[in-house]
């Protein structure tokens, strides 16, 4: 019995050596492989960003690495299920640096599972710059081209005027502003869309940024007005009176035309634009005005001064003033309760000097209606002139009122 126990037990250890060496030997050995094009994830950038500083090289990185460890774990292992970690959080300035790295192996093998044995670099080199932000980097457009014959542009409306970019301080420093470029050449309506722009320096050069920098917009939508054009002349309408005629004065208009822009339907229409009528007999003297044109619907001024200077000049024509005696004035529909309060009135008279040279005070009939014409408030009565026929001449300064005043008993 004895001898068969010792028997049983050395069996036994046979056997379980003979299980180990196959699985060590055949079920589990220790091996080592490589793994070619292993990236470097860099880990840490969100401390860079927080203390004003970003990696501008060195992001994609690839090493080859041979490693040991169980066939079971090797053969688990490939470039897209491994992978190294380089640790950038500790870099505190702009400059170039050379940072090491570690494996990360997949979730189901264990770090301490695997050796590295040799690798194609220990360390990687990595970039780093300082970051920079501007909230307000101006959009500016550029036309090329010409506008169809009769057409005219306004300034561009954009949705936005300003770009926001960030990146690194050097390339940032350089941007002065976003170029968008139009093509206007012969365009007859209006250009909208979104457009594409560059970044130039202060020299107008062109900047090739990189792919670090960060815009806040890709494309910038704007609208570019374009109407019909068309130079239109002005003129005035003259009203005789108060002994003037139309050819008794010369004006002259500053400028004698005017740019306007509408749709070409109504500017095909609009040949001549009077921007005044002129009663010679609201005019004592020579006068000037700064008119600014009234529109028709559909039509605005392009002008960089939209007002238009006026002058208007009498000529052979000269002024007499005539006074009439209140005694003298004819009085309709008299009332006992009222009498002039004045004496006399001053009438002024403007003609051909012929005329009012052979001109006397008598001549001139003046009447009152103090049933239609008194104004009870004002104490006072509208008058009416009238003057020989035949003469060439009105009277100016006018409406004409007498004063009255209650009698007394």
């Amino acid at each position: 019995m004895q001898k068969h126990k010792i028997l049983s037990f050395l069996l036994a250890l046979l056997v379980s050596i003979g299980l180990w060496v196959y699985a060590v030997t055949v079920v589990n050995p220790n091996d080592k492989t490589t793994v070619r094009g292993v990236r470097v994830r860099l880990v840490g950038t969100a401390d860079l960003e927080s203390n004003g500083l970003m990696v501008t090289g060195g992001e994609e990185q690839y090493i080859d690495v041979e490693i040991s460890g169980s066939r079971s774990d090797l053969k688990e292992l490939n470039s897209s299920s491994l992978e190294a970690i380089a640790d950038v959080s500790s870099i505190s300035s702009a400059g170039d640096f050379d940072v090491s790295w570690t494996l990360d192996p997949p979730s189901n093998i264990a770090s301490g599972d695997i050796k590295l044995v040799s690798s194609t670099a220990n360390k990687i080199s990595v970039k780093v710059s300082e970051r920079k932000v501007r909230p307000e980097v101006p959009v500016v457009v550029e036309y090329v081209g010409d506008l169809a014959d009769g057409y005219v542009r306004n300034d561009a409306v954009l949705t936005t005027d300003t770009l926001s970019v960030s990146g690194p301080a050097e390339e940032v420093n350089q941007i002065a502003s976003a170029v968008v470029t139009v093509d206007l050449q012969g365009r007859t309506d209006t250009i909208s869309g979104d457009f594409t722009y560059i970044f130039v320096d202060q020299d107008n050069n062109v900047i090739d940024t990189s792919s670090y920098l960060t815009v806040s917009v890709p494309t910038v939508r704007l609208s570019v007005p374009v109407l019909a054009f068309k130079q239109v002349e002005l003129g005035v309408r003259i009203i005789d009176g108060g002994g003037a005629t139309v050819d008794d004065v010369e004006y002259k208009l500053e400028p004698d035309t005017i740019g306007v822009t509408g749709s070409k339907d109504v500017l095909d229409k609009l040949d001549k634009l009077y921007i005044k009528d002129i009663d010679l007999a609201d005019v004592p003297e020579d006068q000037t005005w700064d008119i600014k044109p009234e529109m028709p619907d559909g039509v605005t001024i392009r002008a960089t001064e939209p007002s238009v200077k006026l002058t208007l000049k009498f000529k052979g024509l000269i002024t007499r003033k005539f006074t009439v005696s209140s005694e003298d004035i004819v009085f309709h529909n008299e009332s006992d309760s009222l009498s002039p309060g004045v004496q006399s009135i001053v009438i002024t008279v403007r003609g051909k000097a012929s005329d009012l040279n052979e001109l006397r005070a008598q001549d001139i009939t003046v009447s009152a209606d103090l049933s239609k014409d008194y104004d009870s408030g004002a104490k006072k009565v509208l008058l009416t002139i009238k003057l020989p026929k035949g003469i060439q001449a009105g009277v100016i300064f006018g409406p004409y009122y007498l004063e009255m005043v209650e009698r007394t008993s």
